[in-house]
């Protein structure tokens, strides 16, 4: 009998019912062995470069164990790296996967990164595979907000600036004030 590798990424909670499903279709009368990777996505760069990831860690390994018991086949789980990328290049060192199939929405990068690793990819939860999601601008402003986007230095430093801009103005505009009613 066959066996069939499926590296399992999960990057968004997906509902066990769509993950049974998707292992069921591919089982076709062989084995599956799934190898389920977590990344760690969670982690902003302030968080990463402190060594303050453990939250991240934990919230991703709790992740992959909700995921891997909704798995009705042969299954191991694994944290990854914060980069979703890293984290299934990392799986495919030691996991021979026939296939990878994601669970979530990757973002264009990873998905171009995906793609160029020669294995087939599908998909589970969250809609297609191409395309800008509802949401974006909303997701991109949180993600900044919480130090997770790779531009929150430059939003931090840009509003620390346009701040300092405008109590000059207004210390300016008081001088003047000042000096010309005088």
């Amino acid at each position: 009998m066959n066996s069939r590798n499926v590296l399992l990424v999960v990057l968004d909670p997906v509902p066990e019912e769509e993950i049974r499903h998707a292992i069921a279709d591919r089982s076709d009368g062989a084995d599956v062995n799934v190898h389920v990777v977590a990344p760690a996505a969670h982690v902003g760069k302030f968080q990463w470069l402190t060594g303050a990831d453990d939250d991240a860690r934990a919230e991703a390994a709790e992740l992959a164990d909700r995921t891997a018991e909704a798995v009705d086949a042969e299954v191991e789980t694994e944290v990854g790296e914060h980069d979703p990328l890293l984290a299934v290049q990392d799986a495919l060192a030691l996991f021979p996967a026939d296939e990878i199939l994601v669970a979530g929405n990757p973002d264009a990068k990873t998905e171009a990164g995906l793609a160029s690793l020669g294995r087939p990819i599908s998909r589970v939860g969250g809609g297609g595979f191409s395309g800008e999601e509802a949401g974006g601008t909303e997701r991109f402003a949180h993600e900044v907000a919480e130090g997770h986007a790779d531009e929150t230095p430059f939003v931090i430093v840009g509003t620390v600036a346009a701040f300092i801009f405008c109590v000059i103005g207004l210390v300016s505009l008081i001088a003047f004030l000042v000096f010309w009613l005088v």
